[in-house]
């Protein structure tokens, strides 16, 4: 009778145990949720990020709070996020960016694609491809015929080597078969203020910066790397309907978590991710940056992360660009 008392109570004990081990997930969460932003705070991902982590505290009914870790490539803030305890109380900020950068550093410490359990898209930009008004380039076919006609002599501008816009004219170079001189800035705003001066004819840059410019008629715009037509410029076509589908790009950014943290805190952090989303202050704040809000599941976002990653790797490593 002691023994089937004692067997008893070790059955007993033995199945608490695994019903608290099971329970956590639906517990969480029980404490202030960290979204670690590896950028600088007043930048575009944190004017993005701020919002969103406003309404997600909300839906979690817990503090949502921001960490600005900010480095070269989103690095440092990265990393962190990647060896965070995988209980669902640190997420990361991740993006386009994190893809470019795992084929432009020798030793990223982390893995984008394999590190993380990403949890969803938050939106997406496109962008655009714009001349000074005066340069005497009206449409993306005169852009064209003055390449082919004096190769190398045309320069464009860049934030830096590496960049969505260094990136998008390389593809253009080799999908078009023409040939110009890149000139790399330490920045969008310098690249952009040599071009409105005069100094270079070309880049490619976001809408919310090119915008006002177009509207008082210092930048032309040729073409769109969005898949679709621009409301804000109707009479502008995009790069896939002139024929450069390859040219369909969209800068994006969205939530992760470490790996292995568990699904059912994945999906609770996912439902509160939409939520915030479709929030009208949420919205109206990624139209200020020129996003388009995107949902996405998991899955799909990983997808996002994974086909970029080797996109743009295959590019970088092709071009031999190197930032250490």
């Amino acid at each position: 009778m002691r023994y089937l008392l004692r067997f008893a109570a070790a059955v007993a004990a033995g199945f608490l145990a695994t019903s608290v081990v099971h329970a956590q997930p639906a517990e969480w969460p029980a404490r202030p949720v960290r979204i670690i932003v590896p950028a600088p705070a007043g930048g575009p991902y944190d004017q993005v990020i701020r919002p969103v982590a406003q309404q997600m505290s909300q839906a979690l009914k817990v503090p949502v709070v921001i960490d600005n870790r900010p480095s070269a490539g989103n690095i440092v803030g990265t990393q962190a996020g990647a060896v965070s305890a995988p209980d669902g109380y640190t997420l990361t900020t991740t993006g386009m960016l994190n893809t470019i950068v795992q084929g432009m550093y020798e030793n990223v410490p982390f893995d984008i694609v394999k590190d993380f359990e990403h949890i969803g898209e938050i939106g997406r930009a496109a962008q655009w491809l714009v001349v000074r008004s005066d340069a005497g380039i009206n449409t993306f076919e005169d852009l064209l015929q003055r390449a082919k006609k004096e190769p190398g002599k045309m320069n464009y501008a860049s934030s830096g080597a590496g960049s969505t816009g260094h990136l998008v004219m390389e593809q253009l170079q080799r999908a078009a078969g023409i040939q110009l001189t890149h000139v790399p800035y330490k920045g969008g705003g310098p690249a952009l203020q040599d071009v409105l001066a005069g100094v270079v004819s070309v880049i490619v840059i976001p809408p919310n910066t090119a915008l006002s410019h177009v509207q008082g008629g210092k930048l032309k715009v040729l073409a769109v790397t969005s898949p679709q037509r621009s409301p804000a410029v109707p009479d502008v076509p995009s790069f896939a309907e002139l024929g450069y589908k390859q040219l369909t790009v969209s800068s994006w950014m969205g939530i992760s978590a470490p790996k292995g943290t568990p699904t059912p805190i994945v999906r609770k952090l996912h439902a509160a991710l939409q939520v915030a989303i479709n929030d009208p202050m949420v919205v109206k704040q990624l139209e200020s940056q020129g996003m388009v809000p995107t949902t996405s599941t998991p899955d799909e976002y990983a997808q996002t992360v994974r086909a970029d990653t080797e996109r743009w790797g295959q590019l970088v490593r092709s071009l031999n660009i190197k930032a250490n």
